[in-house]
């Protein structure tokens, strides 16, 4: 029976598009990383010549993600918060006391580790020469050619295996901030009530709870629904405009009822 339900899960989310709206700039920063390190595992895969570079281009764009000397703070925050909430469910009957206490532990771990440490995340990398230079390269759209960066065109041309430690050791300086922020986005979107909704000719509009500590909002629609999201959230208020999928003109306004999902993912 569960194996049963995991798979219409599944099968419904496969037939669903999911848009992630965050509520704050943890959050924000949270799904950029998310999608970086989801782009730097496909592409990990190839260390062609060009597949390095391409790859170098994320690694150099999560160096500019954690730019802000904030942003540990702000995560730590928001991991505290997540840690206070979940321990309030220690106490209550039908809870798997072990899982929950791994989470836990988790969080404080990770909060520690963001708390404790100096400089800005991924720091080390800051000080390397060939990064430094691929970040002032990168960016100038084709930035980053033999006759300006001859050291990274000699870089390129090493054998794979030498170039692939290289990058797994840059990797392994972001294992902290992924974990923490992948476990973040994991947590809050496990805890969402979602419910459905209906834009009347391709708008929808509603009031939020200013004391409902909503995180992120969820906007589903079926594959088959010819239309996608542009949203306006707020602490107070939230409203969603439908378009056509229109690529070479001007979206157009969607005219007509569509059945959609909202949901709103709590800390």
């Amino acid at each position: 029976m569960i194996l049963c339900h995991i798979k219409d899960v599944c099968d419904k989310m496969n037939e669903t598009i999911i848009y992630d709206h965050p509520l704050n700039e943890v959050i924000r920063v949270c799904l950029r990383l998310e999608q970086l390190f989801q782009h730097i595992d496909h592409q990990i895969s190839d260390l062609s010549i060009i597949g390095t570079n391409t790859l170098l281009h994320s690694i150099i764009d999560l160096l500019h993600i954690l730019d802000r000397p904030d942003l540990k703070a702000k995560l730590a925050k928001e991991l505290g918060i997540l840690l206070t909430n979940l321990q309030r469910f220690e106490a209550q009957p039908n809870v798997d006391k072990s899982k929950l206490n791994g989470i836990i532990q988790q969080l404080n771990d990770l909060s520690r580790t963001l708390i404790d440490s100096s400089g800005k995340i991924g720091g080390r990398l800051r000080d390397i020469e060939l990064l430094n230079n691929l970040r002032l390269q990168f960016a100038t759209a084709g930035g980053g050619c033999s006759f300006e960066l001859p050291g990274y065109h000699y870089w390129l041309q090493q054998p794979v295996d030498v170039r692939k430690q290289t990058i797994t050791e840059w990797l392994a300086d972001f294992t902290h901030i992924r974990t923490a922020s992948t476990l973040l986005l994991e947590l809050i979107r496990n805890n969402a009530k979602t419910e459905e909704k209906m834009a009347q000719n391709g708008f929808h509009q509603e009031l939020l709870d200013p004391q409902l500590p909503i995180r992120m909002v969820r906007i589903g629609i079926p594959k088959q629904t010819p239309a996608y999201p542009e949203v306006s959230l707020g602490r107070h208020f939230f409203s969603v405009r439908f378009y056509f999928p229109y690529i070479e003109k001007r979206p157009v306004q969607y005219d007509q009822n569509l059945h959609f999902t909202v949901a709103y993912c709590t800390c």
